[in-house]
């Protein structure tokens, strides 16, 4: 079964995106926008099983990603750019239950899992590896099958839910599918009935 997760995405502890794409909504969407923690206990509420979060080189941000942590009863993961190596020790210390570099720094940083670009899969050598996140750079998604047992998360692919419905059906290297800055505009099911339940449950 492919696990799908959803991400947030903070700068200087603040969330980049809400929830938008339906009208009547905006106060919800500022909300959110406003509460990364809050943000953070809607996805829980929608049964996610665990949450990415994306964070900047900033304190502010890592420190919204460990409360998060503390305050949520499911596995929080974390991904960033930064090129810090002692941010980055500095974050292994946060116990994060995965934590997704880019593939340079995940050689100077052993607890850390790579991330490459789809461009880049077929010259990358995953037997150092137990898992590799793939960045699909917003590409369509496709089949990939990576000979031997490391796993495959992906990110960034051009995901509706037809297409989690077919990687759950073909035999793949893929066992999760974190969903990017697509999912807080795409029309997932039950979005708009999700949205009402919100707008209900926070009086906006």
């Amino acid at each position: 079964m492919i696990l799908v997760i959803p991400t947030i995405y903070l700068m200087k502890g603040k969330s980049q995106y809400s929830i938008y794409g339906l009208p009547e909504f905006e106060k919800l969407e500022s909300h959110f926008k406003n509460n990364p923690l809050e943000l953070a206990r809607l996805f829980r509420e929608e049964n996610n099983k665990s949450l990415l979060i994306h964070i900047d080189d900033s304190l502010e941000s890592l420190n919204i990603a460990n409360t998060i942590q503390d305050i949520l009863d499911i596995p929080i993961q974390l991904i960033t750019n930064t090129t810090n190596i002692d941010f980055l020790s500095q974050i292994s210390k946060s116990q994060f239950s995965r934590l997704f570099t880019p593939v340079n720094n995940a050689i100077k940083l052993p607890i850390a899992i790579p991330i490459i670009k789809l461009s880049d899969i077929n010259n990358f050598n995953f037997k150092s590896y137990d898992r590799v996140m793939v960045d699909f750079e917003n590409a369509q998604f496709k089949n990939i099958e990576v000979k031997g047992s490391t796993k495959l998360s992906i990110i960034n692919s051009v995901c509706k839910t037809p297409d989690l419905v077919e990687i759950n059906k073909i035999s793949t290297n893929i066992d999760s599918v974190y969903l990017g800055k697509d999912y807080y505009g795409v029309h997932f099911a039950g979005q708009k009935l999700w949205r009402l339940a919100e707008k209900a449950q926070f009086a906006i």
